[in-house]
This record gives structure tokens, C-alpha cells and sequence, in this order.
């Protein structure tokens, strides 16, 4: 074990035991962008051996403004590419695998195997759609990150333990919009994500099991509500196969 750990090591909570948990852990990051930032850096940073990034964009001027992973000199190039850049700069020791390629319903599947934990960091409703399918579907516990102007959510889906996506944002066909962003929303919402994965990875409590985890920017408060699993949810419960 080296220094670069060092200070997260002394936790209790940690320790050289949970610094091998996380060094032999794998998650899988779908987008590289507001808050694809903060989570895939976090995590990086903390010594997740394996780490899959996942977004077909390119970088635009729009997305500095809180997409930090991404820089002037980067304007034109992949996201995947570039951000997996940053990521084995920042940290050499881990394996980066950056997937420049869009998550569709066909290929959700194969491109998400293989990993612990999946986190959603997409500012599509239709592509966390289908991130929480692939999820219900693999058995793989699915973390979702959504923001909107000062303000965001984080959920943790692992049916039938929990609610699915689904069970508390049931899927629209309505196409999605551009939304107003500030750049600390994003940070604060990418970093609450990658939290509750390293929580999820070291086998800790899970806080937001079960709960729907809010932030307010403006007002500076947060909230967790309890969530209910519906039953005849049409992809974790008995109406599955029939949305």
C-alpha cells in the first residue's frame, strides 16, 4: 500500500482491509460529462482498481462550465478519450476503460457486465431508462445521479431489495430537453455519487437504501425520502415485459 492512500487508511471504517476492497472493485461510469467529472475522479482517486467510462460525445465550450474533467485544449475531441486521459494522469496504478461509444437498448447489456456497480451520470431520462433495465436485468446495483438548475438527486436501485428507476420516475416517451445547469450543482451531486458508491464497494451501511436523496443549492438543505417499491412496476415487478 502506498502513501497516495494513506490518509483514507487511517479511517476505521477503512483500513488496509477496505483499501484492498476497493483496489479489487470494479464500477462502471455512463458519462463523462457534469457529473461524470467529480464521480469518476473521486473514485479514481480513492483506489478503485477497475473503472469503465462510457459517453460517444464530443467536448463542447457549453460543457466547461462544470465538466472539469475536460479542458480548453480538449474542444472537439471524445469525451471517453479525453477524460480517461485525465483519470490515469491523476492515477496510473488502476485500470481506466474508456468505451467512446452511445448505450442503446442493444448493446446496454454487454457493455455493463462484468462490473460491481454502475453509476448513472447522463442528462437523458431515455438512456437512464435503459441503464436501469440493463441493471434490473444483470442484477447489478445501479446508482442514479440527476441535476437541474441549483438543484439534484441521487438514488440507489437494487430490486428486489429496492425500488427500481423506474418504480419512481416511470419512463416517458416526451423527449428531453436542455435544462440550466450551475457548475456546483453538478460537482456536489457527482461527488454525493461517488460517496455512496465507495460506501456501497467497502460492504458499509447504505444511507440512501430505499431513498430518494435530495439537494437544494439555494436554500442549502438536503432531504432523503422514502421510496416504495411498486409491485407491478413494468421492470422490477410483476408488470416486467409489458412497458
Amino acid at each position: 500500500m502506498t502513501d497516495r492512500y494513506a490518509r483514507q487508511i487511517l479511517l476505521d471504517q477503512i483500513g488496509s482491509a477496505g483499501q484492498q476492497k476497493l483496489e479489487n472493485s470494479s464500477i462502471i461510469v455512463v458519462g463523462a460529462g457534469g457529473l461524470g467529472s467529480p464521480a469518476l475522479t473521486y473514485l479514481a482517486s480513492a483506489g478503485v482498481g477497475r473503472i469503465g467510462l462510457m459517453d460517444a460525445d464530443i467536448v463542447q465550450e457549453s460543457n466547461l462550465n462544470r465538466q472539469f474533467l475536460h479542458a480548453e485544449p480538449d474542444l472537439g475531441r471524445p469525451k471517453a478519450v479525453s477524460a480517461r486521459e485525465k483519470l490515469a494522469a491523476l492515477n496510473s496504478t488502476i485500470t481506466i476503460e474508456a468505451h467512446d461509444v452511445r448505450l442503446t437498448e442493444e448493446n446496454a447489456e454487454t457493455l455493463l457486465s462484468g462490473y460491481a456497480l454502475i453509476l448513472g451520470a447522463v442528462d437523458s431520462f431515455e438512456t437512464r431508462a435503459v441503464i436501469n433495465k440493463a441493471s434490473v436485468s444483470l442484477g447489478i446495483p445501479y446508482i442514479d445521479g440527476g441535476i437541474n438548475g441549483f438543484s439534484g438527486s441521487v438514488f440507489y436501485s437494487h430490486p428486489p431489495n429496492t425500488p427500481c428507476l423506474n418504480c419512481v420516475f416511470p419512463a416517458k416517451s416526451a423527449g428531453q430537453k436542455t435544462v440550466g445547469v450551475l457548475g456546483t450543482t453538478a460537482g456536489i451531486i457527482g461527488a454525493a455519487m461517488a460517496n455512496a458508491a465507495l460506501l456501497r464497494l467497502l460492504g458499509m451501511e447504505n444511507p440512501i437504501e430505499g431513498k430518494l436523496f435530495l439537494y437544494d443549492g439555494l436554500r442549502m438543505r438536503t432531504d432523503r425520502i422514502e421510496i416504495q417499491r411498486d409491485e407491478s412496476c413494468t421492470v422490477c415487478g410483476t408488470g416486467r415485459g409489458s412497458g
